[in-house]
């Protein structure tokens, strides 16, 4: 700061000069020591290499401002800094070649011993809003998730550190710089990657805790106090939401259960995922906040990179260097703080500019040269969906369709009503069949999208039609996944999807969860928050066990996890449990309406009987819909499709309701006579068909007898290993005799010769 005059007794007259600022220099006054006698030289003096001790003073002028005032000759210098040079600039641990003072500050080593200013000023406390909030927020998350692993990294540098002491420094560092370069092989572009990044920034501000850097705001002893008040809040831990809660003995802990996240449906928005900002290392974050409040005097614009970012390649590249600083030993300044800001600078950037992420994903292109040389190509044919169909069967025994029993599909066991098919067969005469040259109505057609939004209780905006279900699923799976992305589904389920998921590029997590003939929230959440999932997969009725996801239930898990999108796949809709006082069946479809991170997908083909003509439609929040549009191809529904479900609409109450009532009749009473005849049946109360557990997983068997007797169920196994389905007609008796005699020769010395 410049002062109004020369000489110990001058006082501050306003004006700042900051670090590497262009001086000119009018004159320069030498003062005797004890003396207030002083030399003036002429005006235009420009080199002050002939001054410099303690007590000569130069008058200079600030360049564009003109801004003047006196300075200690001390502080100026003939070098000028060039960005990146620093040989031969003088400095000390911080930029100035004072070495007592910073704007006036008093200082030490990396922080600032004292405040001049007075009046409550906060000097030398840090500079708290240059450290990323969505940094410290996910930090705090992954340490509540990844508690149990990080207690296991301190319990053994705390205890080989007590007879090899600094180990705990050492193993610290080392393990995260580890796990930095598996997340750097992988671009930072995966979620694997992301976790493999936030341990090592963890592990660091952990070294942080236990390094002997000459950190002058603590003295040894001070430090020794604060490391093992950091060991005791991991190995000796208070209960808190996302921990394990602490046992009696030292440096352990006993697991009990999470906290109940019943708060989810009152809090809406304000719900919180498992977080302990409390377990943040708080010695790393002191000396990362004063480091901010340093470089905050270092440079005029200290907010630039957290505000308008920087490719990521010039961080890592710098992380790197003090790694390699910090392995070696060095002191010259905090490393272990430029890493963490470093880590906190790189997260913030990604996510706030992610399209700044430059780095390469190493791990992707040796995927992809393995693919290219055949290495993977039996996991390639894996993800294929061949399902098995019965009509090529049909069609060669020459039988008549009306006394085969096609039960394999879950498709309607009648035909639609008599005005769907004149629908359709006037749209092929309509204008003597000049409408078949024409591309339908786009979007599915207005008549429709109104019909639905009718149909669903929903407005226009809150729906999308699709070529069939598939479509729908087809097209969230586009829009919503990629490479390095999660997805979960509770097997078993609606394969279909799964391969569009894995498609896709994301990677498929199959959570086989405990009951399968019970919704499992408590598993599903765990497994969407462990795995950072993007895209959660419901199926409601499920196939193939009749599962059903409440609106309630499907809400407490969207706003737990609010970045995961929760598909609730009702293609089955129409043939679920229908809840006292309610007229219609469990649906989600007035809660994708509300929440944008649900959708739920339906289809015609089930209980509309019009699995020919392929039409669905989806129902979302219209800011979801209008994500999905930018890959949607509104040419897609075709006129058949549009046509024939405006006039299946039309017949739903005349038509479709009866006939709903009587298929989800007769399962309940087709599962109860199977039950009384000693089969294993597996259905939850829901959906156009039953699973049946075939005895000693003959399942192969048990189809071929079955399609001797014209009668053709699914077999499931390899996806529900020992199971087929079948689908529910109306009458059921000529079904049920098969199976039973199917099961009576599978156990005859015959059956067992014949397999």
């Amino acid at each position: 700061r410049l002062c109004g005059g020369a000489g110990a007794d001058a006082t501050f007259n306003g004006v700042w000069v900051p670090n590497d600022t262009a001086l000119l220099v009018l004159a320069w006054r030498r003062h005797s020591a004890g003396s207030s006698s002083s030399e003036q030289c002429s005006t235009g003096v420009t080199d002050a290499s002939s001054v410099g001790g303690e007590n000569d003073w130069a008058l200079v002028r600030k360049r564009g401002t003109g801004e003047e005032g006196w300075i200690r000759a001390r502080n100026l210098s003939c070098v000028q800094r060039h960005e990146g040079v620093t040989r031969d600039v003088p400095h000390n641990a911080i930029v100035t070649p004072d070495p007592e003072y910073c704007q006036g500050m008093r200082i030490y080593g990396v922080g600032i011993k004292q405040d001049p200013v007075g009046g409550g000023c906060k000097r030398g406390k840090g500079v708290q809003h240059l450290v990323s909030a969505f940094w410290v927020s996910e930090m705090a998350v992954f340490i509540a998730q990844n508690f149990v692993a990080m207690q296991e990294f301190l319990r053994h540098a705390y205890t080989v550190s007590e007879t090899h002491p600094g180990y705990d420094f050492r193993y610290l560092l080392n393990t995260g710089n580890y796990l930095f370069n598996k997340a750097d092989v992988m671009g930072l572009r995966s979620e694997e990657s992301r976790d493999y990044y936030l341990m090592a920034n963890w592990l660091v501000m952990a070294a942080a805790e236990v390094d002997d850097f000459p950190f002058g705001k603590y003295t040894p002893a001070e430090r020794r106090v604060l490391r093992e008040r950091f060991y005791a809040k991991y190995l000796k831990p208070a209960a808190g939401p996302g921990t394990l809660a602490a046992s009696a003995s030292d440096h352990s802990a006993a697991a009990t259960p999470a906290e109940s996240r019943e708060d989810a449906t009152k809090l809406g928005k304000y719900a919180a995922p498992h977080a302990r900002v409390d377990l943040l290392p708080m010695l790393a974050m002191e000396r990362l906040s004063v480091n901010n409040e340093l470089s905050a005097l270092k440079y005029i614009d200290a907010e630039q990179p957290l505000r308008e970012g920087f490719l990521l390649s010039q961080r890592t590249d710098s992380l790197k260097r003090h790694f390699e600083a910090a392995h070696s030993g060095q002191v010259d300044e905090d490393h272990i703080i430029h890493l963490c800001w470093n880590f906190m600078a790189i997260f913030h950037v990604l996510t706030v500019f992610p399209h700044q992420n430059d780095l390469i994903d190493f791990e992707e292109l040796r995927r992809h040269a393995e693919e290219r040389e055949g290495s993977s190509s039996t996991r390639a044919k894996g993800h294929a969906y061949i399902p098995t169909t019965s009509l090529e069967k049909i069609g060669k025994s020459g039988r008549s369709i009306a006394g085969v029993l096609k039960l394999d599909w879950n498709e309607g066991v009648v035909a639609p009503p008599r005005s769907v098919q004149q629908a359709l067969l006037s749209l092929v005469v309509q204008d003597e069949g000049h409408r078949l040259k024409w591309y339908p109505e786009l979007g599915g057609g207005k008549k429709l999208q109104q019909m639905l939004a009718k149909f669903s209780n929903t407005v226009e905006e809150n729906i999308l039609v699709t070529n069939g279900s598939d479509d729908a699923l087809i097209l969230i799976c586009q829009t919503f996944l990629r490479s390095g992305l999660n997805v979960v589904a509770p097997v078993p389920t609606y394969e279909h999807f799964c391969v569009n998921a894995v498609g896709s590029g994301a990677t498929l997590i199959r959570l086989e969860v405990s009951d399968v003939l019970d919704p499992c929230e408590d598993e599903i959440s765990a497994a969407v928050e462990k795995h950072r999932c993007r895209v959660a997969y419901l199926v409601s009725p499920n196939n193939p066990t009749g599962v059903q996801w409440s609106e309630e239930t499907v809400r407490r898990l969207a706003i737990q996890h609010p970045k995961t999108i929760f598909i609730v796949d009702e293609a089955y809709y129409e043939f679920g449990r229908v809840e006292p006082g309610h007229e219609e069946p469990i649906t989600c479809a007035r809660l994708a309406t509300q929440l944008e991170n649900v959708i739920v997908t339906r289809t015609f083909s089930k209980a509309f009987c019009l699995a020919a003509v392929r039409c669905g439609y989806l129902i979302a929040h219209p800011n979801t819909v209008e994500l999905l549009r930018v890959r949607y191809n509104p040419k897609s529904v075709n006129s058949f499709a549009q046509v024939a479900a405006c006039a299946a609409l039309e017949e739903y109450r005349s038509y479709y309701r009866p006939y709903i009532f009587v298929i989800n009749e007769q399962r309940e009473r087709f599962a109860g006579q199977l039950r009384e005849h000693g089969f294993s049946v597996k259905n939850a109360g829901a959906g156009n068909f039953v699973s049946i557990e075939v005895p000693d997983g003959k399942t192969t068997v048990w189809c071929d007898h079955l399609e001797a007797q014209d009668v053709y169920v699914r077999d499931i196994s390899g996806r529900w290993p020992g199971h087929i389905r079948v689908s529910v007609g109306e009458s059921m008796d000529r079904v049920l005799q098969a199976l039973l005699d199917c099961r009576a020769a599978s156990a005859s010395p015959e059956g067992t010769q014949e397999e």
